[in-house]
């Protein structure tokens, strides 16, 4: 069963894991088209660390080469902007959130979404944990619920949320524990 994301701020930044995985899905498109508020990521997450992804030879077994990130379209478009910080707040919080031994583009989303009040899209079990403990009133999402709430609003058929699955565990090199509330509902997908 899918469930809806009820977004309860304007805008979801998303951090590098989360962006690779929708990208690697070959949906971001649609799957950013489903989420009524606005998504963002950071300068440095897209210029630094969102670069590239497997790309696999046709068995998909042994990777072909690393295919490189093209979000070009996507902002262009308007379904993911792209920003960086606006204050000395937020550059205090990104130290702050580097000193615990984050990678800095999930320090620098964490920060942003902390002051202006964003909801934080995150795969990292330390950078989630870490951003309930400074603010609780963040909303925190994760891949396989942005994955449940597209597959409720844009209702693609079986086959394709099968796919989507498998390229993001190929592509973007994501696992999903075996503890995350979602791993039934991946695994269930996953081998229709």
């Amino acid at each position: 069963m899918s469930k809806k994301i009820t977004i309860n701020h304007e805008c979801i930044i998303l951090d590098a894991c989360v962006l690779m995985n929708l990208y690697a899905s070959r949906e971001l498109k649609s799957i950013l088209s489903s989420i009524s508020e606005s998504c963002a990521a950071t300068f440095y997450v897209v210029n630094y660390e969102a670069l590239t992804i497997l790309n696999y030879k046709s068995n998909k077994s042994v990777p072909k080469n690393e295919e490189k990130i093209d979000l070009e379209t996507i902002i262009a478009q308007g379904l993911l902007h792209l920003t960086n910080f606006e204050s000395d707040q937020e550059k205090k919080s990104f130290l702050s959130f580097s000193s615990q031994r984050l990678d800095d583009g999930e320090a620098a989303s964490m920060a942003i979404a902390k002051h202006r009040n964003w909801a934080f899209a995150s795969d990292d079990k330390r950078a989630t944990k870490i951003m309930r403990s400074f603010d609780q009133n963040i909303q925190i999402v994760s891949t396989p619920e942005i994955l449940r709430h597209w597959q409720l609003v844009q209702n693609p058929n079986t086959l394709v949320m099968k796919n989507v699955i498998q390229e993001i565990e190929m592509r973007a090199n994501f696992t999903l524990g075996r503890k995350n509330p979602d791993f039934i509902w991946w695994q269930n997908i996953k081998n229709i």
